[in-house]
């Protein structure tokens, strides 16, 4: 855990912005130590390496993305342990708005102090577009693979923005007062979904 101390200061968002950042390279874990808690450097020692690696890489991530933008120090920022819900986000006292995805090499963060989100990120792979086409009808008429990936994301995407389950939301085409934004990235096409049409989206890469 890192032992800077900024003083955080009340982030006065009266719109609906939404904070999204992202990596295309995981760091180590010793690398990610200084950016969590102890009791998420105790939840690591349950995981598989590669969920811990995970796990790790998108906490650290928040955590830097908010000291980038904010100032604030790792103690201020509070994230929930997974307990079958997706993670809540508390800065200073106040609920937020989290949602956290990674794929291969890739994490991704999103945060908002107001309205619902939900994010995936998801690296290229070759599949079977037409068999999955056919089989859900989120996914109907994607035959290639961009296409594909844009309505793969927005569903797992949708999900997390729902709450419900991913399987459930492939068997009806995508309906809702909802915003969707794809970002292609090198190898891998990530969606964000959000409540607000007008929210105003900062994007940050980091880049190891």
């Amino acid at each position: 855990m890192s032992t800077d101390h900024h003083t955080f200061f009340a982030i006065n968002d009266n719109a609906n912005n939404i904070w999204l950042g992202y990596s295309l390279q995981l760091l180590t874990l010793q690398q990610c130590a200084r950016w969590l808690t102890q009791d998420e450097q105790h939840y690591l020692s349950q995981l598989s390496a590669k969920r811990a690696v995970q796990f790790a890489n998108g906490r650290a991530l928040l955590r830097r993305t908010l000291h980038q933008q904010f100032q604030t120090a790792c103690t201020d920022v509070q994230v929930s342990l997974p307990d079958g819900k997706a993670p809540t986000l508390t800065l200073g006292g106040q609920p937020w708005q989290l949602s956290i995805s990674h794929s291969a090499q890739a994490v991704a963060v999103a945060f908002s102090h107001k309205g619902k989100l939900g994010l995936d990120i998801e690296q290229l792979k070759p599949r079977d577009y037409a068999e999955f086409s056919r089989q859900y009808p989120a996914l109907s008429g994607s035959t290639q693979a961009d296409d594909f990936y844009q309505r793969w994301t927005a569903a797992e995407a949708y999900s997390k923005f729902s709450n419900k389950a991913l399987l459930d939301v492939l068997q009806h085409p995508l309906t809702g007062n909802y915003t969707l934004k794809h970002l292609p990235l090198s190898g891998y096409m990530l969606c964000l979904c959000y409540q607000h049409e007008t929210a105003g989206i900062t994007i940050i890469e980091e880049r190891i």
